[in-house]
């Protein structure tokens, strides 16, 4: 059965939303106020309508959100590039290691009877294969995210 994608709306002046700072309550209007308050985490936010922000008021930092229709999206952190700087340093991430493991198991090498002689080229292919899956997953990570049905109609 295929799941329901709640569909986006733009953000109203008397909504109940889910709270963009702990991202488990939800923010509702402050009775006699302009501004909105988590009734989990108990932080005050002002939301700005024409712009579908929100922006944390009790604190001194400056924290702010965009409403995407569905959820929120931070305006705190520049977006990430990936640079050849950070593939040179995964392809190191995911080469050295391991060679280092292998040149260690040639310079050292198993005794030939033994049980465990297959121990040392294991473990150069598992250091391989989990330094290969961190650097991916932190590749994949900074990859731009493209909606699954439909387009972003709020960019």
């Amino acid at each position: 059965m295929a799941e329901l994608v709640p569909s986006p709306k733009l953000l109203e002046p008397e909504g109940v939303y889910l709270c963009p700072v702990c991202r488990h309550g939800q923010i509702a209007p402050m009775v006699l106020m302009d501004t909105y308050a988590c009734n989990f985490c108990r932080h005050i936010l002002s939301i700005d309508l024409t712009h579908q922000t929100a922006r944390l008021e009790d604190t001194a930092m400056v924290f702010r959100w965009q409403w995407t229709g569905t959820t929120w999206r931070s305006l705190n952190t520049p977006p990430v590039t990936l640079t050849y700087t950070a593939i040179v340093l995964g392809v190191l991430l995911i080469t050295l290691p391991p060679g280092l493991v292998w040149l260690g198991q040639q310079m050292f090498p198993p005794l030939s009877g033994d049980r465990w002689h297959w121990f040392p080229l294991f473990w150069v292919g598992l250091t391989f294969f989990s330094h290969a899956v961190l650097v991916l997953r932190i590749f994949a990570g900074l990859a731009p995210v493209q909606p699954l049905f439909g387009r972003d109609r709020h960019r």
